[in-house]
């Protein structure tokens, strides 16, 4: 038989053991919250140019790039289609004219991908965007991004905001322009269906 004193001894172990786990618990970590965001009081209009070099005289943010018709015949799945198109980025005053000057701390500038994965996927271990047309929009087909260097973007980075893919590997000065190429690319073993292609790239000025 155990006998009372034991018993007791039994228990407060048993206390002991729980109360170690309770601690243990607190104090290890469940989660973690990255945050991330910039501060810098320069403020620079973007200027969005097309392969012409022309840029938008009125909404200098936004710039809508044609790709052109395209034909399927012949298209393997991961193969390019088209002619790149090439969009320039340059920065002016905020005011919109004159050149852009950087505040103090800041000697450079890049351009970040702000995308969602809703707008990427993934062929031949290439990353590219997706389709968002909703009324006659074709199929099998994405879009490549290529960096300023004209090589192909083989991963886009999405939900990183200021993180996400960068255009440039590191800043260029205020008076260096960025560059970003636009292609299709075949995505199915099956050929390109006929339709609509759209797709939106937000961008973030990233200084540094």
């Amino acid at each position: 038989m155990t006998s009372t004193f034991a018993k007791q001894k039994l228990a407060l172990l048993a206390s002991a053991i729980a109360l170690a786990l309770m601690t243990a618990q607190a104090q290890s970590a469940d989660g973690t919250v990255v945050i991330s965001g910039q501060i810098n009081a320069s403020t620079c209009t973007l200027n969005i140019a097309d392969s012409t070099g022309v840029a938008s005289p009125t909404n200098k943010g936004t710039r809508s790039v044609e790709l052109g018709t395209v034909s399927p015949t012949g298209a393997s799945i991961g193969s390019l289609l088209g002619t790149k198109q090439n969009i320039t980025f340059s920065l002016s005053a905020a005011s919109g004219t004159g050149s852009c000057t950087f505040a103090t701390g800041s000697t450079g500038w890049n351009l970040a991908l702000d995308l969602q994965s809703s707008q990427v996927g993934t062929v031949s271990n290439k990353s590219f965007l997706t389709n968002s047309a909703t009324t006659g929009a074709a199929t099998n087909v994405g879009v490549a991004l290529f960096d300023t260097l004209g090589a192909q973007i083989t991963t886009l980075a999405t939900g990183q905001g200021y993180q996400g893919t960068k255009l440039a590997a590191t800043g260029v000065t205020a008076a260096t322009s960025l560059g970003m190429g636009a292609q299709f690319i075949a995505t199915s073993a099956s050929a390109p269906t006929a339709g609509l292609f759209s797709a939106s790239v937000p961008l973030l000025i990233v200084y540094n």
